[in-house]
């Protein structure tokens, strides 16, 4: 399969790589242009550009079966970067045809399915006072995901944590009393992306996974 990848140089986004290529996948990753990449491997091609350039962007999707994208914002992040982000890769990916896009996004986008769960909402209210310009771009980019048309899948994550893979991890909604704030090894994140290019059970679904 031809998968494309962005957020591939975080330490989640390395992981997912990793496996896609061990997996015989084909990967394409969008990179910033300051940003390097270590893994070398005769089916990874490297693209560089920035968020806000569409046609860098749209080299990028070209030719992908599905996109699967860990993008999110950070502390320097301009406000609404990462939306912008997914606004071109959204388009590009409707202009070549690309349905597939499986994403991560945080926690503090919240799901219809969610119930109340103290430490979700203690993390939101803690983004809209330290970091109010973070929250609406997390917000913003998940109802662009959520309304693009695409085939979409968003497995919001807790703090993420540098583990061994677990497997048997929780997969549900904010409040279902299961559902841990504080822990998901990058691995299983890693795992779990890859493995909706084979199924459609979290087709149109936002769930939040974690250990």
């Amino acid at each position: 399969m031809n998968i494309t990848i962005f957020g591939g140089t975080g330490p989640a986004g390395l992981l997912v790589i990793e496996k896609a290529l061990a997996d015989g996948h084909r990967v394409v990753t969008y990179v910033r242009p300051s940003t390097s990449i270590s893994i070398e491997n005769s089916k990874l091609v490297i693209i560089r550009g920035e968020l806000s350039d569409a046609g860098r962007i749209e080299e990028a999707v070209i030719g992908a079966d599905a996109v699967i994208s860990l993008i999110g914002p950070k502390k320097k992040s301009k406000q609404l970067d990462i939306s912008i982000g997914y606004m071109n890769i959204i388009a590009a990916m409707k202009k070549t045809g690309t349905k597939r896009l499986i994403t991560a996004v945080s926690s503090s986008y919240s799901d219809p399915n969610d119930s109340f769960q103290f430490m979700v909402s203690f993390g939101v209210v803690m983004l809209k006072v330290l970091a109010p310009g973070i929250l609406k771009d997390i917000v913003t980019f998940g109802d662009l995901i959520r309304n693009s048309g695409l085939d979409w899948t968003m497995a919001r994550v807790p703090m993420l944590k540098t583990k061994p893979a677990q497997g048997n991890i929780h997969i549900g909604y904010a409040g279902d009393g299961k559902f841990s704030f504080f822990e998901l090894s990058r691995a299983d994140l890693a795992n779990f992306l890859l493995a909706q290019l084979d199924t459609n059970d979290y087709l149109y679904k936002a769930p939040a996974i974690s250990k």
